[in-house]
């Protein structure tokens, strides 16, 4: 492996991927919170008389929000994926 220097589309491509993967962190960061609150807390708060028993009816809106960020960060990893393939251009065995 001959070493030189990286050119401005690789480096473009690179910083596509790394944007990509803290937007995948920030969706499961995401999918997590709202499964917590639809799964964890309203529940707790009802039980405990904290919220109105009426406040059940909000947990299929973090359920639905949950489903939808895990598949946003599905197609944005596929993306990184995709994305990845630069790192052959000068890095021939990356999976080590």
């Amino acid at each position: 492996m001959d070493p030189a220097a990286l050119s401005g589309s690789e480096w473009s491509d690179i910083g596509s991927m790394l944007s990509n993967l803290w937007i995948v962190v920030a969706l499961v960061v995401f999918f997590g919170a709202n499964m917590m609150v639809g799964h964890i807390l309203i529940p707790s708060l009802v039980a405990t008389a904290h919220l109105p028993s009426g406040a059940q009816r909000v947990r299929p809106f973090f359920y639905a929000i949950a489903v939808a960020a895990a598949a946003a960060a599905a197609v944005v990893f596929i993306r990184v994926i995709e994305d990845a393939s630069v790192l052959e251009r000068f890095w021939s065995s990356y999976w080590i």
